[in-house]
């Protein structure tokens, strides 16, 4: 492993850029393939958006967990919320509920999570919420490029938390 990022989030969605900076971040230095940071950016960004959106949970936290490794990204988000069953999510591209009192169209967020990710697990927290678990594959720039992830990742790495107020 190459680096752990672990953060504690408020429900509030002015932290998912933030949330999706931290993806992208490291990636980047490492020179990964650009439309690899992009589907890893979108993938954070999504799950993180989905909490905020429905989870609800009590606390109005929730965990984020990044595992870098050279040759994939893990990535796993933790809410204490109500949880969900699969038969109970409307049809992609039904109305729903905005949140404000109107409505939009939605159900977009599983199949993209499912086209972007090269493996992605859903299963319940208890008592109550939901784990998400995407990993994503990733390529490089060049062999060089590659090779210096690879190198990284024998090193063991290295551990980060954060936690915002």
């Amino acid at each position: 492993m190459i680096l752990k990022l672990s953060l504690d989030m408020p429900d509030d969605g002015a932290f998912v850029p933030l949330t999706r900076q931290f993806g992208r971040g490291l990636l980047e230095y490492l020179k990964v393939f650009p439309e690899d940071i992009g589907d890893v950016e979108t993938i954070l960004g999504e799950l993180v958006a989905n909490v905020v959106r429905h989870a609800q949970s009590a606390s109005g936290r929730f965990q984020v967990l990044l595992e870098y490794y050279a040759d994939r990204v893990v990535i796993t988000v933790v809410d204490a919320g109500e949880g969900f069953a699969f038969r109970d999510v409307p049809e992609v591209g039904s109305a729903r509920s905005d949140g404000d009192g109107g409505e939009r169209l939605g159900g977009f967020g599983l199949p993209l999570l499912d086209a972007l990710s090269d493996r992605l697990e859903l299963s319940r927290t208890d008592p109550h919420g939901t784990t998400v678990r995407a990993e994503k594959r990733l390529r490089y720039e060049t062999q060089g490029d590659a090779d210096d992830a690879g190198d990284m990742d024998g090193s063991g790495g290295g551990t980060v938390v954060v936690s915002a107020a």
